[in-house]
């Protein structure tokens, strides 16, 4: 060992070639490293930085604060079609939206289409972006995806995690008959940073807010996350991925009802104001996810559609 050590010495003195060979390579090494390629990055999934979308799923769960935008990834690894759309932000939709034959009720107010999309490969799905906005302040989005067609059960089983995580202030399910599950996971989404998720369908609907001018966006959303899987007789599914993310503004002023610490789940001295409107979105919660089922399956008419804590 110490005659290696001492013929490398050697020849960092003396072959000034040799050393600048040496250098290229240790800093070709560590640049493969923080900045692969897709190839080094595919075999190699543990080092930084995300594969870019086509060789990435591009169709993955809404983005959460729990990182669970992989449920009900698809597995292929072709390059997906994504036919996208980007409607007019003077395109107003109230009450209610279609997306892959199924009816979305919407929150009262006036919702902005901002993306749309479809993902035509082995999972077909249809995206739907959606901001509420009143006297200049995001009040609300919406992110929903839906199956255009069954897709295999395999691909599902992820889906409802976020139902689950006891880093939520509500988690409830029901099962569906004869076979699947309707449940919601209700917590804290926080929108920070270039990329707030890895689905690029979610980043790029809050680029184009951006690019809009529709700021600011606010940090801080509480949300609740549908996950409904409805089994098919042939072994298949169904599913739905709809996020409702509500911002807890003062409704006069549309300033944060309280800095952002004081909304962490484990916090021991919640303000009563963040207590007070956290019971406010559980409550509502539970009415929307009926809402939200009686619209994937068809069945919205002559139901009221409860307002959530931000209605105007």
């Amino acid at each position: 060992m110490k005659t290696l050590l001492n013929a490398f010495i050697a020849l960092w003195r003396q072959a000034p070639l040799w050393r600048c060979c040496f250098i290229l390579g240790v800093g070709g090494i560590l640049m493969a490293a923080f900045f692969p390629s897709p190839w080094v990055k595919k075999h190699a999934p543990w080092l930084p930085g995300h594969l870019p979308p086509h060789t990435s799923n591009a169709l993955q769960a809404a983005n959460s604060a729990h990182d669970d935008s992989t449920e009900a990834e698809s597995q292929s690894t072709n390059h997906p079609p994504i036919h996208m759309q980007y409607p007019s932000m003077a395109e107003i939709v109230r009450d209610r939206v279609t997306l892959a034959g199924h009816t979305i009720p919407l929150p009262k107010g006036e919702w902005h289409p901002i993306l749309s999309a479809q993902i035509s490969n082995d999972s077909p799905f249809s995206f739907l972006a959606l901001v509420r906005t009143q006297q200049g302040a995001i009040t609300g989005l919406i992110i929903a995806q839906a199956t255009q067609q069954p897709i295999p059960l395999d691909q599902t089983f992820a889906a409802t995690n976020v139902c689950h995580d006891d880093r939520n202030y509500l988690n409830h399910s029901l099962p569906l008959l004869p076979a699947g599950e309707d449940c919601i996971g209700a917590g804290t989404v926080v929108l920070q940073g270039d990329d707030v998720s890895t689905n690029p369908l979610i980043n790029q609907s809050i680029n184009r807010l951006q690019a809009l001018g529709v700021t600011p966006i606010p940090p801080l959303f509480l949300a609740v996350q549908w996950r409904h899987i409805a089994v098919t007789s042939n072994g298949q599914a169904q599913i739905a991925l709809i996020d409702t993310l509500i911002p807890p503004l003062n409704p006069q002023t549309h300033q944060f009802l309280a800095p952002l610490p004081a909304w962490a789940h484990d916090t021991q001295t919640q303000p009563t104001i963040v207590r007070d409107f956290i019971t406010k979105m559980r409550n509502w919660a539970l009415d929307w996810q009926k809402s939200l089922r009686l619209g994937f399956d068809n069945q919205l008419e002559g139901h009221i559609i409860p307002h959530d804590p931000e209605a105007p």
